[in-house]
């Protein structure tokens, strides 16, 4: 696993809370947030629990990771994830 600069991380939970395309799996919703020329995907756990950064993709291939969120980061990302998956 490679080392992630934290101010990237930071930056890809900032992009994860204003994701307006949410998928929903077994494992919970995820987004894909473009960041550094990868890919990351960002989860939210199904029941409850904080966001997380559960891997990366790009030319290079994929990788799997697991960087948690703050709470503070998590709240707005939750957010993000109701609203764009709420039926209108």
């Amino acid at each position: 696993m490679a080392s992630i600069d934290p101010t990237a991380i930071a930056a890809i939970f900032t992009a994860a809370s204003t994701a307006t395309s949410w998928h929903r799996t077994n494992l919970g919703l995820h987004t894909g947030v473009d960041h550094g020329g990868l890919t990351w995907t960002v989860q939210l756990p199904p029941e409850e629990g904080r966001a997380y950064i559960s891997g990366s993709s790009g030319w290079g291939g994929d990788t799997c990771e697991y960087i948690e969120a703050t709470w503070s980061q998590t709240l707005p990302i939750a957010e993000a994830a109701v609203s764009a998956t709420r039926l209108h």
